[in-house]
Formats: structure tokens, sequence, C-alpha cells
């Protein structure tokens, strides 16, 4: 996989990675420790956890970028922060 840049907005600056094997484990470390709601942490950890990112390369081998958005706090709280995150081929 080609050279990627990564970030989660207004946790993690966007950052340049050799591949996204380097990118997944960085952003998994910036949010495994964050309060986020159990269904959720699990759908963020099968995209960018330990044994995960399939869709996310699958996704940038298009050269597209991938993203989702992370709920810290509880989804019902209409005033929980949403942080993206972005993935794309190096620009």
């Amino acid at each position: 996989m080609n050279r990627v840049q990564a970030e989660i907005a207004g946790i993690m600056l966007p950052t340049d990675f050799p591949s996204v094997d380097h990118a997944l484990p960085v952003l998994w470390e910036h949010v495994r420790e964050l309060p986020i709601r159990e269904a959720h942490r699990d759908y963020i950890r099968f995209c960018i956890g330990p044994g995960g990112g399939e869709g996310v390369t699958r996704c940038l081998a298009r050269g597209n970028s991938w993203s989702t958005t992370l709920y810290v706090g509880e989804m019902t709280d209409p005033t929980a922060p949403a942080y993206p995150i972005v993935i794309s081929p190096h620009p």
C-alpha cells in the first residue's frame, strides 16, 4: 500500500505514514482509551483496531479516502463531541 495521511480532527493532527498498516495502530492508540459507547467502540475497533482495516485498505486501493466519525461520550447526548477520522492517499 502506498503512503497515506491520517488524522482525527481535534485529537490527532494530519500525519503522513508509509502505509495504512502503519497508520491504523497510531489511530487506535489515540481512541482506544476514550469514553466511547460500547457498540460504537466495537465499530471503531473493527475499522482501525487490531486485526481490522480491511475495508480501509480496500477503499484506499481504489484511490478513495476513507472516513468515519468518532463520537466521544454518550451518543444520545446532543452535545457529545464528534471527531472525523480520515485516512487518504498521501497528497
